[in-house]
């Protein structure tokens, strides 16, 4: 016999028979037998039984439910059929066309399913209301002073409550513009454990009233009907509150103060001027200003001011903000910037310096440190003493160290460590090591050094408290004395109180203070000689910081260990990242890292209180994050709240924390993004 197709023919349709039950349509599947000349008889579905799948729930007031239902027929075979859900009380929980049960009010009803005349066993469903019950403004006040498209206040903030007057948590409220034309972000809200959800709200384009509401709503996002107060509504009139007297529209070199000094004026709603309140004043650009606060007279004036250009050629602005009114004020920034160049640098603790054009070293920020003989701190690149020409400069959180051309060492700053006598520990001026050694490279820690011959021996001095010079214990020396355990090492980084070594192999050996980790040997033992790093890693250079040092494998891959920042515990072993980069070169400061990819695009990770990672944030990141900016940087150093960069063009960009002119700037504060050291400007 030959079987035919399953699939019927036009005059072979399926035998569908339509039966009403419980106000629904409800489909009798039949099943089609082929054969080669004949049809089999229609056969009616029937159910044995119809199980709901979940067993008594409890449901918060305003949530969605969907519940499942396993159905058999005759033969306890499952089968899928169209299912009838029922509530027993529809002003507790009713289905909607989703069928999905509404939690409608507090109470308890009986849920069911049924189908082709099988109803199944009721599952009880209690509501309970433990959450929002009230909606109320949280600390809001209607502001006196309001100019169309500017920031109403911080932002607006609602408080939920429940029935017990308490905080309601996870509340989520949405805030809308209800008149004004103006925006809100974010539109959504969740209350946290204080019960506030709060937006942020700028008001419209156009003078006049402004409004916005903020509702709870559900997981449907629709507004509870039952919560009091439900919406909120806030309401502001924007006017022309703030006025400039004079100081717009004027235009200077880029660094320079503009002729007249900027003027505004503050009135209410009627135009009457209001005296005796403070206005803030903020300027782009890296410009300055006289004050960056000034009260009203009683003619409502405010200056802040002369107002000094930054270096952003182009458009400056000076904006004055009063409650939710602001106004802004342009200047025009003339000429032409003339960036510092270098060749290098080295980042310390609160200093910089580099090697300029000519081979000899520049320094700005903390006294002695700058190396130029005075007590004074620098805000722009300053000569260190005695045009000393370098071959590589190292700073660390107390002293700088350099490798003249003749292979000699000096050194300035706190801790400098140069005069082997021991009678000079302190110099504000680049001082030669006394030793006839030639040296290949040097390694400043917080309070001694480590070096390398050019024969390839380590050698270090300076107090051994923890082991840090590396040759059984002892003392403070003042004489460099030989690493032991006759190691040959290529490169040589000191941490604070620890130092690492590189060998011609690229295996790592560390010594020195191990209480976090930092020497990467698996233990928290102090280590009087070098050590072996674990895992067996090979590395082309090493960098430490403040208790930490990590390392670049010959593929470029970073790995860390000690108190890497993010990760909480202490690593006693090398720690990999989640998302490799290839690296050609690192830094590691006191908490933070920055390493360069071969295109010369620059990352950073770790601590980022003084925006030393450099992307425009505060935030800490635990993995390699890019430098915001756009620039290329042909080398990098990590200091210990700063970082500074040598562009591949040649120019030296900083960011970080500026409190003594680290960052080349006179200006103190934070600058989030590098930016470039300006020496003049040319018209």
């Amino acid at each position: 016999m030959i079987v035919k197709s399953c699939l019927p023919a036009p005059d072979e349709q399926l035998a569908v028979q339509k039966k009403a039950f419980a106000g629904l349509a409800v489909l009798v599947f039949a099943a089609l037998a082929c054969s080669a000349d004949h049809t089999a008889p229609v056969t009616e579905l029937k159910l044995s039984s119809i199980t709901i799948d979940s067993g008594p729930q409890l449901l918060e007031r305003g949530t969605h439910k969907s519940f499942t239902a396993t159905v058999r027929d005759s033969r306890l075979q499952v089968v899928t059929v169209p299912l009838v859900w029922t509530s027993s009380n529809e002003r507790v929980a009713s289905f909607d066309a989703d069928k999905r049960l509404f939690a409608r009010d507090t109470g308890t009803t009986l849920v069911s399913a049924a189908s082709l005349g099988i109803t199944s066993a009721a599952v009880p469903v209690r509501v309970t209301w433990l959450g929002a019950a009230k909606l109320e403004p949280d600390n809001w006040t209607t502001p006196s002073a309001v100019t169309p498209a500017t920031a109403v206040g911080d932002s607006i903030r609602v408080l939920v409550t429940g029935n017990d007057g308490r905080p309601v948590a996870n509340a989520r409220v949405i805030f809308a513009i209800a008149g004004g034309r103006g925006s809100i972000s974010p539109a959504v809200d969740t209350t946290g454990p204080n019960g506030i959800a709060a937006t942020q709200w700028t008001t419209g384009p156009d003078f006049g009233s402004n409004a916005a509401t903020a509702s709870v709503i559900g997981d449907d996002s629709i507004p509870f009907a039952w919560v009091k107060g439900n919406p909120v509504r806030f309401s502001v009139t924007t006017f022309a509150a703030l006025k400039i007297v004079m100081g717009d529209a004027q235009s200077a070199l880029l660094l320079a103060s503009l002729p007249v000094a900027p003027q505004v004026r503050l009135v209410d709603a009627s135009g009457m001027p209001r005296g005796g309140v403070p206005i803030s004043f903020d300027v782009t650009g890296y410009g300055q200003l006289t004050s960056a606060v000034a009260s009203t007279g009683a003619d409502g004036v405010a200056s802040p001011g002369i107002w000094t250009l930054g270096d952003s050629p182009g458009d400056q602005t000076l904006t004055a903000r009063v409650e939710s009114a602001a106004i802004v004020l342009h200047a025009m920034a003339t000429g032409t910037a003339v960036h510092y160049s270098a060749a290098q640098v080295a980042d310390g603790g609160s200093v910089s310096c580099a090697l300029n054009g000519s081979g000899t070293a520049d320094c700005w920020g903390q006294a002695f440190k700058v190396g130029d003989g005075t007590v004074t701190n620098r805000t722009r690149p300053t000569a260190t003493s005695g045009a000393v020409h370098f071959a590589q400069l190292v700073a660390s959180t107390t002293h700088v160290c350099g490798i003249a051309e003749g292979q000699q060492i000096y050194c300035w700053g706190l801790n400098a460590l140069a005069d082997t006598s021991g009678a000079s520990v302190q110099s504000a001026a680049p001082m030669r090591l006394a030793s006839d050694l030639q040296w290949m490279s040097v390694a400043p820690g917080a309070n001694h050094t480590c070096a390398i011959s050019l024969e390839e021996t380590p050698f270090c001095w300076g107090d051994d408290s923890f082991g840090q010079l590396g040759d059984g214990g002892g003392s403070v020396r003042f004489v460099p004395r030989v690493v032991s355990g006759g190691f040959h090492f290529k490169a040589i980084t000191s941490g604070s109180y620890h130092a690492c070594g590189l060998t011609d192999g690229g295996a790592a050996y560390c010594w020195g203070r191990n209480q976090n980790g930092q020497l990467g040997d698996g233990s928290s033992a102090t280590r009087l000689t070098p050590t072996a790093t674990a895992g067996g890693l090979s590395f082309v250079s090493l960098r430490a910081g403040d208790a930490w040092t990590c390392g670049l494998t010959v593929t470029g891959s970073a790995y860390c260990w000690g108190v890497v920042p993010g990760i909480g515990v202490a690593q006693t072993t090398p720690h990999s990242y989640t998302t490799p980069r290839a690296f050609v070169s690192i830094s590691v400061g006191a908490a933070h890292a920055c390493a360069l990819s071969a295109s010369g695009e620059a990352y950073c990770w770790g601590d980022n209180s003084w925006g030393q990672l450099g992307d425009s944030t505060r935030t800490a990141r635990i993995e390699p994050t890019p430098v915001a900016g756009g620039l290329r940087f042909s080398a990098i150093s990590a200091g210990v709240s700063h970082t500074c960069g040598v562009t591949t063009s040649g120019e030296v960009a900083c960011w970080g924390l500026n409190s003594v002119g680290e960052l080349g700037d006179a200006v103190f504060g934070n600058r989030l993004t590098p930016r470039l050291l300006i020496l003049g400007v040319t018209p």
